[in-house]
């Protein structure tokens, strides 16, 4: 079997759970859509307000924080981000920033845990479906990630 870019499919195991889970997350905001036109007004307004601190914790949180080290924080700002990212259910801070950092070190090889030359879906969400890759567990143990142990935050998180 060939994969997208004529590599081979990797035969990873599929995790159920979070095909279920994530399966049971569109049902659920099919259903939430149905249920926009008979909301109130602050229902909607607080929607809005979660997705945008959602939001804010995954982009200036997860990624440009603590995967990219891209400015520094005092501790009122990344306990506050730390809280926003963990409403996207996206993993903890070090497990999205470890994913990250492999991502682009090993970018587009079977290291990287969302290769895109496996294909438009598994670059996407279809790597949330599959056990990693070999390669991305064995090159991702190669990182130093002691920046992030060294956190508190991050380490709370974790918990």
């Amino acid at each position: 079997r060939r994969a997208a870019g004529g590599e081979a499919s990797c035969g990873q195991a599929i995790v159920w759970r979070n095909v279920v889970l994530m399966g049971l997350l569109h049902l659920g905001a099919v259903y939430a859509l149905s249920l926009v036109p008979r909301a109130q007004l602050l229902t909607l307004l607080w929607a809005y307000f979660c997705f945008l601190m959602t939001a804010l914790g995954v982009t200036a949180g997860a990624h440009r924080l603590w995967s990219h080290r891209s400015y520094k924080a005092k501790l009122p700002l990344r306990i506050f981000l730390a809280a926003a990212n963990s409403m996207a259910f996206q993993n903890d801070i070090y497990e999205w920033s470890r994913d990250h950092r492999v991502h682009h070190k090993y970018s587009e090889t079977d290291a990287d845990p969302h290769n895109a030359r496996r294909g438009f879906f598994f670059s996407h969400i279809g790597w949330l479906f599959v056990r990693k890759h070999r390669d991305v567990i064995e090159k991702g143990r190669k990182l130093d990630f002691t920046d992030l142990l060294d956190d508190p935050v991050v380490r709370f998180q974790r918990k």
